[in-house]
């Protein structure tokens, strides 16, 4: 237990000394705050573009505060994503290029506590730069738009966020048989935008599938209406669990 928490101590001074703790909270604030300022904002910015005929008028229904929080998710489903996977590209392999992998491992550190350490510190670490960039959405759309279901958006965002970390699991898992960073990113980003595909493709046979944690929160925002969600969330658990055998196998290898 000692080791774990001196390795995640390290994750997270690591995670500050690359500006990691700076720059993944700026995305999804930036990506949380435009959603609702140009839903709000759209006709205002449509017309002052110019070209428009003398005494046209622009009608835009503003959407409603969950349709926008939605989207905001929609958003983060993209660039959300890529960044976290961009983020945690290197959680390993680059350990294990420079060497600091089987520096680590060759002492009395089980590789577990190695893997947990950096899984641990990837939640953290999202968990902020979620809340961060929801809540503002949220803030800004109780300010612009109007007051969403408070309960609703709580569980949409916990639902998401689970969804997140399963993509920061995938990451690691990948970093720690891929040696190339940029092709663990892209190998689990490319994972995850194929487990949403097939989702939303067979939508009613595969509802158990991971994914369905990022459609039933979206769709729960913006319908209202509540989702199956259980078997999912049993897989996705199944799921992480199995990701991070993989990630211990792989920290496993390095060692010396």
């Amino acid at each position: 237990m000692r080791q774990f928490g001196v390795l995640l101590v390290k994750e997270l001074r690591e995670a500050l000394r690359t500006g990691k703790l700076i720059w993944l909270p700026a995305v999804f604030v930036l990506l949380g705050l435009i959603q609702p300022i140009s839903a709000k904002f759209m006709p205002d910015i449509i017309a002052a573009a110019g070209n428009l005929p003398e005494g046209a008028v622009i009608q835009i229904p503003i959407p409603r505060p969950g349709e926008v929080l939605g989207q905001v998710l929609g958003q983060f489903g993209m660039i959300g994503m890529l960044a976290i996977c961009l983020a945690y590209m290197g959680t390993i392999s680059g350990e294990k290029r420079n060497g600091t992998a089987a520096w680590i491992l060759v002492k009395p550190v089980p590789p577990l506590a190695y893997v947990a350490s950096k899984w641990t510190a990837l939640c953290l670490i999202v968990c902020f730069s979620f809340a961060l960039g929801y809540g503002a959405a949220w803030y800004y759309t109780d300010l612009l738009i109007g007051e969403a279901d408070a309960a609703t958006v709580i569980g949409s965002g916990f639902l998401y966020y689970a969804w997140l970390v399963f993509v920061g699991s995938m990451t690691i898992a990948a970093s720690a048989w891929i040696r190339s960073p940029a092709g663990a990113a892209f190998t689990a980003f490319g994972l995850a935008l194929v487990l949403q595909l097939v989702q939303g493709l067979f939508e009613n046979r595969l509802s158990w599938l991971p994914s369905e944690l990022n459609s039933a929160a979206i769709v729960g925002l913006t319908t209202g209406e509540s989702s199956t969600w259980t078997a999912a969330a049993f897989v996705l658990a199944i799921g992480i669990l199995a990701l991070m055998t993989i990630a211990v196998k792989g920290a496993n290898a390095a060692k010396p």
